[in-house]
């Protein structure tokens, strides 16, 4: 055995054990949402997602388990280096033609301060399928899983001549069509490039190509290898884009949609280039 020196945590050694002195043997976590009894639970240290659906007494018949996030604060943490990177990179953009820079600095400075949700896509199945499966994710101390209500419903938002019309859910219905019903693109859109945010706040390219690059993994991707362009789903946002001004700041960055989308993705808000 060991002893506790000056507030120190040491470790004790039985045979066949060894435990940290001090270490949590339980965490807090709650649910919310379409959960039958949504509210705080103290469930053991090791507990994953299934053992808290069960502790709350099961989803509810409306419940979207795809569109199920957890909310923790390692993620936050993570997502703050991150988005520091990222707005680094934009304060490097160069313009072709002077002017600009209070516009671009000010959207940099609103970039940098977008409070961060810290969330983590958690797609959900029934209790007796999840337990066990890779999905079902061990709970961390003050996690909180959130699982929205189902919807039938597809959001258009960005350079669209309707900007946030609601469109119901059209089944296979493609991306064209569902802007078409947003009165269609802007004289300011980026036709080339369009995005969904899934209800987890996964983003996700729209449009297939030869590349994309895959701002989260940091790496080039090559659709038709990944099963070709996503499909629209219920609760869908489509994003539509704005093109940079030619000579600007923001034509000279690379990637810049995909960099802004993954903001979009970590703060559930949707940048808009000066």
């Amino acid at each position: 055995a060991s002893c506790l020196l000056l507030g120190v945590s040491l470790t004790v050694i039985f045979p066949g054990t060894v435990r940290a002195l001090g270490a949590p043997r339980s965490v807090t976590v709650s649910v919310e949402g379409e959960i039958r009894r949504p509210g705080n639970y103290t469930l053991p240290r090791n507990a994953r997602l299934s053992a808290l659906i069960l502790a709350a007494g099961g989803i509810t018949d409306n419940a979207d388990l795809a569109g199920a996030i957890l909310r923790r604060e390692s993620a936050r943490e993570a997502q703050s280096g991150e988005r520091q990177n990222i707005v680094l990179r934009l304060r490097d953009a160069r313009a072709e033609r002077p002017g600009g820079w209070d516009a671009w600095r000010e959207f940099l400075d609103e970039l940098g301060a977008l409070p961060l949700l810290g969330r983590v896509p958690a797609p959900l199945s029934h209790p007796r399928l999840l337990k066990g499966s890779p999905r079902d994710l061990p709970l961390e101390e003050g996690d909180v899983l959130r699982i929205p209500a189902k919807r039938d419903t597809v959001t258009v938002r960005g350079a669209v001549r309707e900007p946030g019309r609601v469109v119901p859910f059209g089944g296979k219905t493609g991306t064209d069509e569902y802007i078409r019903r947003a009165g269609g693109y802007a004289d300011t859109a980026d036709r080339g490039q369009a995005y969904l945010m899934r209800p987890n706040g996964a983003v996700v390219p729209s449009r297939g190509g030869l590349l994309v690059w895959n701002a989260q993994a940091s790496r080039w991707e090559i659709p038709a290898l990944l099963g070709g362009g996503p499909a629209v789903g219920p609760g869908d946002t489509i994003i539509v884009p704005r093109k940079p001004v030619p000579g600007s700041r923001a034509a000279s960055v690379r990637n810049l949609q995909e960099l802004l989308m993954r903001v979009a993705e970590i703060t559930g808000v949707i940048p808009e280039i000066p």
